[in-house]
């Protein structure tokens, strides 16, 4: 069996890396858009192998920096960890190795103390990156993080700390939920055992409380010649979610049973007024199961939500479903990160697979909101919120999407407030497409003006 649904448009990987600095713009970027956005992805460099994962692949950053109403360029640019700088006839790259496990960051970007860092789960240390996204050195910010970081990182929107939940061979089946601040100093680590070779790609924050999602995908070796993310459905073992303290110890790690499933990104997380956690979530009921090559081949995610009673001794969470179109890539805004909130932006997912537009959720009122880009393919949306705005969807969608008739991707900016609508700009990639990929997003002020 080969796995040829990535190996064409638009998840196709490019070959090159270019600097663009004249963008065609259809409509008005917005002025108060100053500041870098930057997606991260997998573009294996080289032969692609029969067996590629869409999850698998060497890092590719891609930015657009807008400032004063213009898009002043886009660039495109392997992170050079893991083997990219030999596969590219250039020294290594500098920088500590954390326990042997070095690999190229594929799957997001994260800024401390005002620099840019490509990163990933599983144990590589992070990539500096600089203002143009040339990759500048391996990082552990300076020994703090001594066993890699994360692919999905949480910012408190109230005091700016980094959340996030971290594994790596060297932990022995073990994780570290790890609070940083926004200079990237170590606030609290707590180890907490697992009930197996979990993958964990995300977690959520509420305003007191961090979430572990221990669910039922496993890391396994013995398949690694079937797939290059050699990852499986194990639905022995237990479903579980763990909250804990912030500031708390592994001894206040609190589990909660749910049904076998798997959660590669939850929307938000949040406290009422009782005191119970209430989780929403991208939910799949199943998988890398019968699809190797995952995620969507086994089922199709839907939001869920999950409400956890911390008072009395309830071991069991609570679920119901939000919405039953298959949705994944949620965000929200970054100003009710981890608290209560209305809305929620997604993607339309298939088994295709594809990404047919976005869908913004109005969980107030049950309403849903479909953006379908004149037909193209999406990718995650990023929010942005209008500086001074007063209302929570009151800012921009931020993102790119593929054009299958002009076979060209653009960055497109949708007013949160009219989501249907024509996006307010769309700042198209010369020279072809970008890749469908993972994660990013926007970095008010940063990235070089030229």
């Amino acid at each position: 069996m080969t796995n040829a649904r990535y190996q064409k448009l638009p998840f196709l990987p490019i070959e090159r890396e270019t600097t663009q600095l004249k963008l065609d713009v259809e409509g008005a970027v917005p002025p108060e858009l100053d500041g870098l956005y930057v997606r991260n992805g997998p573009n294996p460099i080289g032969p692609i192998s029969p067996h590629h994962h869409y999850f698998s692949g060497h890092g590719m950053v891609h930015g657009v920096r807008l400032c004063d109403g213009d898009a002043l360029w886009y660039r495109n640019r392997s992170v050079r960890g893991g083997d990219v700088s030999e596969r590219m006839g250039e020294p290594a790259l500098g920088g500590p190795i954390s326990h042997d496990v070095d690999a190229s960051p594929n799957t997001n970007v994260v800024a401390f103390g005002g620099r840019l860092y490509a990163s990933i789960e599983a144990g590589p240390n992070l990539v500096e990156l600089s203002g143009e996204l040339d990759s500048v050195v391996r990082s552990d910010l300076g020994g703090v993080l001594e066993f890699g970081f994360t692919g999905h990182h949480k910012i408190d929107p109230v005091d700016g700390d980094v959340h996030a939940v971290v594994y790596n061979q060297a932990l022995a089946g073990d994780a570290l939920y790890v609070r940083l601040s926004s200079e990237g100093t170590i606030l609290n680590q707590i180890r907490v055992p697992l009930t197996g070779a979990t993958q964990i790609h995300d977690m959520s924050i509420t305003a007191r409380y961090a979430v572990i999602f221990d669910l039922n995908v496993v890391f396994d070796p013995s398949i690694a010649d079937k797939t290059t993310l050699p990852i499986r459905w194990d639905g022995d073992k237990p479903g579980r979610v763990g909250i804990v303290p912030k500031s708390g110890t592994s001894a206040d790690v609190r589990w909660f049973e749910v049904d076998p499933c798997y959660v590669y990104h939850p929307m938000n997380a949040y406290e009422t007024p009782r005191g119970d956690v209430v989780i929403d979530v991208s939910r799949y009921e199943r998988a890398s199961d019968k699809d190797l090559y995952g995620p969507l081949g086994d089922a199709l995610p839907t939001i869920d939500r999950w409400t956890f009673s911390m008072s009395g001794n309830t071991a069991r969470g609570r679920q119901e479903r939000l919405s039953a179109r298959a949705l994944d890539f949620p965000k929200v805004s970054p100003l009710v990160q981890g608290r209560g909130y209305r809305y929620g932006y997604t993607v339309l997912t298939t088994l295709d697979p594809s990404f047919e537009g976005a869908i913004k959720l109005d969980l107030q009122t049950g309403g849903e909101e479909h953006q379908a880009f004149d037909g193209g393919v999406a990718s995650e949306l990023t929010f942005v919120p209008r500086p001074g705005g007063s209302e929570e969807d009151d800012g921009w969608l931020v993102g790119f999407v593929f054009d299958r008739s002009r076979v060209q991707s653009r960055l497109v900016i949708v007013d949160g407030q009219n989501f249907a609508g024509d996006p307010v700009a769309s700042i198209w990639i010369p020279d072809g497409h970008v890749p469908i990929g993972t994660h990013g997003d926007w970095f008010p002020g940063m990235g070089a003006k030229l």
